[in-house]
């Protein structure tokens, strides 16, 4: 991390210095063709009109050569074998021909390049597929077909629903009532839930092709960064200024939905986009025994060293040979007489040429079958066979096996990973009282008789859960919802089995300014107009919606959310009851909300949109003001009762992170998800042990609060010896550790806790958190696990990747290193595969590191004893030879076996 941040720092002060530092804000031409006088002014207007091309791929036919030879030759064996032959093309007289190992190398090297092209060949087809993608661009006054990588920054550009975005956009017009869109964005966070989108507040209205060739604006944003949760900027019309939040923001590699069809202009475009910033190119891996390979064979380069000096000197016994031996003269070799310094030197490269045989060239081929071998039985695996996806265990690679064995540190992703991302509604409490729906009727918990839904106790719950909500009903199928929460969305699944039946916000006349919420109550229908929705932040933890019911024309603000966040709210009701029975739902590991509300006078709800209309307006200190109204109005509240909803866990999670834990593997769960969700889930998979005391790092953003924070909590560990600590951090406050060169302080909490949880994290923070302990001073050996495209930057950053076939997509698995259909699997990946594999590879090294010196300990030793005993040497080398070859050859057909 200091590293990037000193590279971001050089390169600022480089540009100052040659007068070229990046402007405060990034300039955009909005539909500007570079004939407009503001386009002709600007002397990089065409660079700031940057295409949307990207790349992933590693080589071009250009670089590959030098490219790979550099990274196969990193390897010193490959290296050692290279100068050696160079050297034996270089002497006279070589003892071997030069080709004897060319032949081999070449062999071992072309088998490499010919594998890493294919796997580049790949890559280089995805972004293919991808960059000629075709959207539709505005030009010439009419939207036209344009492939992805022609979209150029300032172009207008049309999409259609179901359709991906292909750039970073700014959302202009929306096809539908009232001006707003819903975008998924798994891709970008791994939450499967819908999100609202909306157009610059006041802009006008461009919902044709002709308003919008007349539309030329200019934007002044943001540089391009990783931040997917933020976003400052303004469109600037004429006299008019326009200011852009997040809400208005299309990220590429969102999906749209419900909406038939928007408008947005690009503003970022291929490399600066935000899904791109946040990923990691795929690198070369290599296993902790290959790494260890380099070491070995430095210390066989040394014995190599010592043996040749060794026979070297000896030969100085033979030195006058071709003088003292009649038949010997006029065969004297090159440069013995005319330089015997050279001659000498010659001779010792002789020594070195027939010795080289101690260096094992042949282990990283055998090595490389065994892996290939071995991967197949994970393939083969019936116990990693899923009968359900009818998904077995892959192995995009086989160069990792032997890692399997030696992981210390595991890195999950939650939604998908180790959830189904399944709600089931389980139980509810109001009144002192707790129910439960069993076949479409209410029943009090272990009460056989059902209940009345239409009793006067239930009314206000009904209305609560019906309207405290942002599902959407999808304009293209009428019978499907779309939710933001997968909470929501099981609210309405739960009224929609006890007949109360959500049917969308509809216009009730024209003349109507807000739309009206129809709740369908057992076959009658109730209007309630929506007045404004205060939307759930993780620091209120709490969602709201004021509405004014259409009959009675009273104004209530509905209110759900945290129980830490409502229950302190309440001035009514029985706080005491309801959070017993919170706790008790807890205990069960469900999800928990708190419900309650307010009855609002007319003058009351008049003074709460003035103040949100003032906050809004207030660009500088927006966030602040509309925090401080939130929670103004979001205050004497009547509480209702509280919900329990089951977030259905994958298969035996809760066993294999027991399990992992007991083997010595520290797991952490990295998540985009909120932090309260986040906290219920690692609760109800003990990924958290009971005894854990937890230590909070969230929704801080002032750097001296968390350096004090930081420090406090790494002292009380190092005093608390027995006691368990479960630390929990947030995207937010992690920025700021990042930014501030506090990762060393954060790395040393985090390994004196027994279990991490990071939530409301990007991608690119995801792999910042791998490549931190990765790096850290004991180099431990790290796995990252996710189903999701926002956990490719996280599976290719660890030493070893595992991907998911989820309902997410295959993005992780197919960038992982091993893939399979289901959490569980993962227990025998590590514990059964990962030891036989590291056993396998430990001992045929061992037994390859024991070969290499029979084949030149031998001939040392014949140079020194020769004289001695020469019949019995000599019959003694041959029989040892060929015994060795046996011996060997066996060894090595067993063992495979």
């Amino acid at each position: 991390m200091k590293l990037d941040n000193l590279r971001k720092d050089i390169l600022n002060f480089i540009r100052e210095k040659i007068g070229k530092s990046l402007p405060k804000n990034r300039k955009i031409f909005v539909n500007y063709n570079g004939t407009e006088p503001e386009a002709l002014a600007d002397p990089h207007f065409k660079k700031k009109r940057k295409k949307n091309f990207i790349k992933t791929s590693k080589y071009t036919i250009w670089n590959f050569l030098p490219k790979n030879l550099f990274e196969q030759f990193r390897r010193i064996a490959y290296f050692y074998f290279l100068i050696n032959i160079i050297v034996i093309f270089a002497i006279p007289d070589p003892p071997s021909s030069p080709y004897t190992s060319i032949i081999p190398l070449a062999i071992v090297v072309l088998v490499t390049a010919i594998k890493q092209a294919y796997e580049d060949f790949l890559r280089h087809r995805e972004d293919r597929k991808i960059n000629e993608s075709l959207t539709r661009v505005l030009k010439d006054g009419a939207f036209k077909d344009t492939k992805w990588k022609d979209v150029r920054v300032g172009d207008i550009v049309e999409i259609t629903s179901g359709k991906m975005f292909p750039c970073d956009l700014v959302l202009l017009n929306s096809n539908s009532e009232d001006d707003v869109c819903y975008i998924t964005t798994v891709n970008l966070d791994g939450e499967t839930n819908l999100k609202e989108k909306s157009r610059p507040k006041n802009l006008q209205e461009l919902d044709s092709e002709e308003k919008l060739s007349k539309f030329k604006a200019i934007i002044l944003c943001d540089h391009p960064n990783t931040n997917l949760y933020q976003f400052k900027g303004k469109i600037l019309l004429g006299q008019s200024e326009f200011p852009i939040t997040n809400d208005n923001i299309l990220l590429r590699g969102s999906c749209l939905k419900i909406s038939p069809k928007v408008y947005g202009c690009a503003i970022y475009t291929g490399f600066d986009t935000k899904v791109m910033l946040n990923s990691k190119l795929k690198s070369n891996k290599m296993s902790c025994i290959e790494k260890k390979l380099n070491a070995f064979i430095i210390i066989f380069l040394i014995v190599l060293a010592v043996l040749t000096f060794f026979c070297y000197g000896l030969s100085f016994i033979y030195q006058n040979v071709y003088e003292t031996h009649w038949y010997l003269k006029g065969s004297e070799p090159t440069y013995y007489k005319e330089n015997r310094d050279l001659y000498n030197f010659i001779f010792l490269i002789y020594f070195m040429n027939l010795l080289n045989y101690i260096v094992p060239l042949s282990l990283y081929v055998t090595v490389e079958m065994q892996r290939f071998v071995g991967s197949k039985f994970i393939e083969w695996d019936l116990k990693l066979y899923d009968e359900e996806t009818d998904m077995p265990a892959k192995a995009n690679t086989s160069d990792l096996n032997e890692d399997l064995g030696q992981v210390e540190y595991l890195f999950s992703d939650k939604t998908g990973t180790l959830t189904k991302n399944e709600m089931i509604f389980k139980q509810f409490s109001i009144d002192n009282q707790v129910f439960e729906e069993r076949h479409g009727k209410l029943y009090q918990v272990n009460k056989k008789k059902d209940e009345e839904i239409k009793d006067q106790k239930f009314a206000r719950l009904w209305e609560l859960m019906s309207l405290c909500h942002t599902v959407q009903i999808d304009l293209l199928d009428k019978t499907k919802y779309q939710a933001s929460s997968p909470d929501e969305m099981c609210f309405i699944d739960f009224l929609h089995n006890l007949g109360i039946v959500f049917e969308g916000d509809k216009k009730i006349s024209s003349n109507s300014k807000n739309k009206s919420r129809v709740i369908n109550f057992q076959s009658k229908q109730n209007y309630y107009e929506i007045l404004q929705i205060l939307e759930f932040d993780s620091t209120r933890k709490r969602m709201s919606i004021i509405v004014k019911n259409n009959e009675t024309n009273k104004y209530v603000l509905y209110c759900k959310g945290a129980d830490s966040a409502i229950l302190s709210k309440c001035i009514a009701g029985d706080v005491k009851t309801c959070e017993t029975h919170i706790k008790d739902f807890g205990s069960k590991g469900w999800r928990t909300l708190a419900l309650a509300y307010r009855e609002l006078t007319s003058e009351e709800y008049e003074i709460c949109e003035k103040n949100l209309l003032d906050a809004f307006n207030d660009i500088e200190n927006r966030n602040e003001k509309i925090a401080e109204v939130y929670d103004e109005i979001e205050s004497n509240l009547v509480l209702v009762g509280a919900t329990a909803i089951e977030d259905k866990l994958q298969e035996d999670v809760a066993e294999t992170l027991k399990s992992l834990r007991q083997s010595g593997i520290k797991i952490w769960v990295l998540t985009g998800d909120k932090t309260e969700t986040a906290i219920n889930i690692s609760t109800s998979c003990q990924h958290f042990p009971q005894s854990a005391e937890k230590i909070f790092l969230t929704s801080m953003n002032d750097i001296d609060e968390i350096k004090n924070r930081m420090n406090s909590y790494l002292e009380k560990i190092k005093k608390t010896k027995i006691k368990n600590f479960a630390l929990i951090v947030d995207g937010q406050t992690l920025g700021f550790i990042f930014h501030n060169d506090l990762d060393e302080v954060f790395a040393a909490i985090c390994s004196d806790c027994d279990a991490v949880l990071g939530c409301r994290l990007s991608p690119a923070q995801k792999a910042q958190i791998v490549k931190l302990i990765k790096k850290s001073k004991t180099k431990p050996i790290t796995a990252a696990i996710g189903d999701g495209a926002n956990d490719v930057s996280m599976i290719q950053e660890a030493h070893i990747g595992f991907g998911l076939f989820g309902k997410e997509g295959n993005n992780a698995a197919k960038s992982s290193d091993f893939s399979f259909a289901k959490f569980k699997f993962l227990k025998r990946m590590l514990l059964f595969h990962g030891y036989l594999y590291y056993t396998r590879s430990a001992v045929l090294v061992q037994y390859f590191f024991l070969q290499k010196p029979r084949f030149c300990d031998l001939p040392s030793l014949f140079c020194f004893l020769e004289r001695i005993f020469w019949n019995n040497i000599v019959q003694f080398y041959r029989f040892d030879f060929l015994q060795h070859n046996i011996d060997g050859s066996s060894h090595i057909v067993l063992w495979n076996f």
